[in-house]
């Protein structure tokens, strides 16, 4: 049955291959011919998720290092060969993945293959390289004590997460760092950067036969991983108390972090979540509660918002409400932010903010998938959620079904008014 234009519009619809390479590396193919270039994403599934605390901050470091240099290329090399035809290639490393980013001319993802391969195959990190990156990471980490908001977030994290990877920042520490050796990182490369281990979306101005011709010969011959050994993760647990931390800084605004442990992005609850989001703290405008209030009405902050489910991944994010503003407003902008997460946990949300919020979530959701490398971001997420490649299409239907009482049932489920850490800081004094 044909769609309506205006059906079309807000339900893109991606026609996409999946197929599989012996040696287990997993293929996305989705055509799209609006201009000549294609973006692709190699996901190796390995981040700071398996790392040990005494050395936090290696896989980033993997992640970025792996154009440094490879058996047969230098990293001029490799990034005066990619300039030549007018592409972009990045490469990271954080929580929960690793990999390449890359854009290229329609006529030079070949090439792009190749390179692409070449980093995940053969990087050699050479020890001039690791040391320079080790220094820029440090100087990293030195100005991220400068920056507030930042050390307000990792200390949410570092006790809402503990006990668990995710309470260390996918950065590092400044001792961990300075203790990383080449062979740490090689070891990490050489553990989980497997094709077995690994999936590649390929989306653009493509014909899917002539890819798969490309692909096998870019990557088939990397050898399959026998022995992938997968860490054991723990999962961290919400919290049965109510934690508060100050820190003081010499700045001129204080930074409060409220909330506790999230959800998993295969939470059946997810879409009602998102909901919930929109109508508390997530988007813009006078959709949500904690900025129009907060924000618009009482003027205490430029940003404010909360969120429980854009953190949300193979292992729980957390639900977090943020506020920057003036120290003499600190009293008023605690309350208003445990004020609007108990309101909407114990009183029914209004059936007008329900269908303004799915209005929102349905009308700006084709914003999201306008760009082949934003294509290839969802097909990587498609493929380790489960969520269908149909996904585009159902995703409306998803967020229009949602009740005024699925709203009110998840709030109650999943958040937690009277057991929050808060986290403050900025110039304070420490709080009795």
């Amino acid at each position: 049955m044909q769609q309506s234009s205006s059906q079309s519009a807000t339900r893109p619809r991606l026609n996409v291959e999946r197929l599989e390479l012996p040696n287990g590396l997993v293929v996305l193919l989705s055509e799209n011919h609006a201009t000549p270039s294609v973006a692709f994403k190699a996901v190796v599934a390995a981040g700071s998720r398996y790392e040990t605390d005494d050395q936090a901050g290696l896989a980033s470091l993997v992640g970025e290092m792996i154009d440094e240099g490879t058996t047969a290329r230098s990293a001029q090399q490799i990034a005066e060969t990619i300039e030549a035809v007018g592409g972009k290639l990045g490469t990271y490393g954080d929580y929960q993945e690793s990999g390449v980013v890359a854009m290229f001319l329609s006529q030079d993802l070949a090439l792009g293959l190749e390179m692409a391969a070449d980093l995940l195959m053969n990087a050699n990190f050479p020890e001039d390289k690791v040391r320079q990156q080790v220094a820029r990471r440090l100087a990293q980490l030195k100005s991220r004590l400068d920056v507030p908001r930042t050390q307000a977030s990792d200390l949410f994290n570092d006790i809402v997460f503990r006990g668990t990877p995710q309470h260390r920042p996918a950065v590092g520490y400044d001792a961990t760092i300075k203790n990383l050796t080449r062979d740490d990182m090689a070891a990490f490369y050489r553990r989980f950067y497997a094709p077995n281990n690994t999936l590649l979306s390929i989306v653009g101005d493509i014909d899917k036969a002539a890819v798969r011709a490309q692909v096998e010969a870019a990557f088939g011959a990397w050898p399959k991983a026998s022995e992938l050994i997968i860490p054991d993760v723990p999962k961290p647990l919400r919290q049965r108390e109510a934690i508060e931390q100050v820190v003081t800084a010499p700045k001129e605004q204080i930074n409060i972090f409220i909330g506790h442990v999230g959800i998993e992005r295969r939470n059946p609850d997810y879409y009602r979540l998102l909901v919930l989001d929109t109508i508390l703290g997530s988007s813009p405008g006078f959709t949500s509660r904690i900025p129009r209030i907060l924000r618009d009405e009482m003027g205490l902050a430029y940003t404010t918002y909360s969120n429980i489910t854009s953190s949300a991944g193979i292992d729980p994010g957390r639900f977090v409400a943020y506020i920057g503003t003036s120290p003499d407003n600190l009293t008023l902008a605690l309350a208003g932010l445990r004020g609007e997460i108990a309101r909407i946990v114990k009183e029914p949300v209004a059936s007008a903010e329900v269908e303004m919020a799915r209005d929102y979530l349905t009308g700006s959701f084709v914003f999201h998938f306008q760009k082949n490398l934003q294509i290839a971001d969802f097909l990587a997420d498609a493929e380790t959620y489960g969520l269908g490649f149909d996904y585009l299409e159902r995703y409306p239907e998803l967020i229009r079904t949602v009740t005024v009482e699925e709203v009110s049932r998840v709030a109650r489920t999943y958040l937690d008014p009277e057991h929050l850490t808060t986290v403050i800081v900025g110039p304070l004094a420490e709080r009795d």
